[in-house]
């Protein structure tokens, strides 16, 4: 097997290769021949040079600024043997999987290298892997996406998933200011940690805090409406559980749950699980196969969806089940709740402030995501002139005056540059941080 080395511009990429490139494995790629350098020549064949496999490499190493590559000939192919190497290598790739455990102890072990950029989710990898806590790391704080551990109710820009680790950082006191409290996460968890004695939960948006109340009061134990975009739009102005329920990434700004195209297939699969009456369900449940059917989905294998595992895959209850939980909140008496602004919060001796504030958009000193308007650079000053400690969590900010920590490396919802990629989140403060866990 010779290695050559070609001129990109001399390979020929074959107009029917069946493989897909999606940019995201593009960007894989990359990040792999970056890190590692380009060590897989890619196998062509024929004068022409046409690419057997390596489509992917090659799209990849243009992109870096490469203009020649290590290359193979495969000459020695009929055009048949040829085309049917390109799919069996292709197929053939795709025909394993990882054993899990020896690649939880393997990914465990690297440290300096971002796993993520080649498409391991390190974290749900672990949790979904190992069965031991994680005490002897509590730097990669693996084990807070867990199910059992979402706080609050679904809201965007929720602070569940690092919710443990804030509520463990921040000082001990007599009450804790959730002073930006969204959906509660943070005041949840910290209740049910009963760290603190008593707690303020305020948010400036009423229905936030009012369809945390009611699920904490029960009220949603029963709820079986599914919503339609019509029921969408013409209650999410008046309905708590409508608007933030139903809502596309929990904002009633951005519209309903589901675009049109998968609109009736969701809705009939929401039928199938939460209507009341069996006949109900087992109605809805035929109309959602024949509507997979017609979309082409079930590739024969319809006893596969008989699991309300599958199901729930299609259409998520999580939302529904986390309004649920909230109802384990007790001693609710030592629970406050308000709707101001930070700005007309009166300090009182004890307190432990924290604000979940609007992630500042590209150091722009701002945040016009979800339609909030916030004025970042407004809220550091008024943090800088205050004679106690405040905390607040953010990604990085445009003011660089600050103690900060970092939390955790999670992936970004928000911004052009960054939506979807791994980013830090720290819990920034105008006081030192104390706190026992370190990175």
């Amino acid at each position: 097997m010779e290695i050559i080395k070609l001129g990109l511009d001399e390979l020929k990429p074959y107009e029917k290769n069946a493989k897909r490139h999606p940019e995201k494995q593009i960007e894989q790629i990359k990040k792999s021949i970056e890190q590692f350098g380009n060590n897989d020549p890619i196998a062509v064949w024929g004068d022409d040079n046409i690419i057997v496999e390596g489509h992917g490499r090659y799209i990849a190493l243009k992109e870096l600024g490469y203009t020649e590559a290590e290359c193979i000939r495969l000459d020695h192919l009929t055009d048949e043997e040829r085309k049917a190497y390109t799919l069996a290598h292709n197929k053939l790739t795709m025909n394993s999987d990882f054993d899990f455990e020896i690649l939880d102890e393997e990914l465990k072990d690297i440290i300096d290298i971002d796993m993520s950029d080649f498409g391991f989710d390190v974290e749900s990898q672990h949790e979904s892997t190992s069965s031991t806590t994680n005490e002897d790391n509590d730097n990669e704080f693996a084990d807070i996406e867990k199910l059992e551990k979402h706080y609050g109710v679904p809201y965007q820009g929720n602070k569940s998933r690092i919710a443990d680790i804030i509520v463990s950082i921040l000082p001990e006191g007599k009450r804790l200011v959730d002073l930006f409290g969204g959906g509660g996460a943070i005041t949840h968890c910290a209740m049910l940690n009963d760290k603190w004695e008593s707690y303020l939960y305020n948010d400036i948006n009423p229905m936030i805090t009012g369809l945390f109340m009611d699920a904490v009061h029960g009220k949603y134990h029963d709820e079986k409406r599914v919503i339609t975009r019509a029921d969408f739009e013409e209650l999410k102005d008046t309905d708590a559980y409508v608007a933030y329920i139903w809502s596309f990434g929990n904002s009633p700004a951005k519209g309903y749950l589901w675009g049109k195209d998968i609109e009736e297939i969701k809705c009939t699969a929401s039928h199938a699980l939460l209507d009341e009456n069996l006949t109900d369900r087992r109605l809805a449940f035929i109309k959602f196969i024949k509507l997979l059917e017609e979309r082409g989905n079930t590739s024969g294998n319809l006893d596969r969806l008989q699991s309300i595992e599958h199901l729930q895959a299609l259409m998520s209850l999580e939302n529904l089940q986390r309004l649920e939980n909230l109802q384990r909140l007790e001693n609710l008496q030592r629970l406050e709740i308000s709707n101001i602004s930070y700005l007309d919060y009166k300090y009182q001796e004890g307190d432990v402030v924290y604000c979940d504030i609007p992630y500042e958009l590209d150091n722009k000193g701002k945040c016009d995501d979800y339609n909030l308007n916030f004025d970042s650079k407004e809220f550091y000053e008024w943090v800088k002139t205050r004679d106690y400690q405040v905390f607040f969590s953010s990604y990085e900010i445009s003011d660089g005056t600050f103690y900060k920590q970092k939390i955790k490396s999670v992936m970004s919802l928000i911004g052009a540059d960054t939506n979807g990629k791994k980013v830090n989140e720290y819990l920034y403060s105008n006081k030192p941080i104390k706190t026992e866990k370190v990175e």
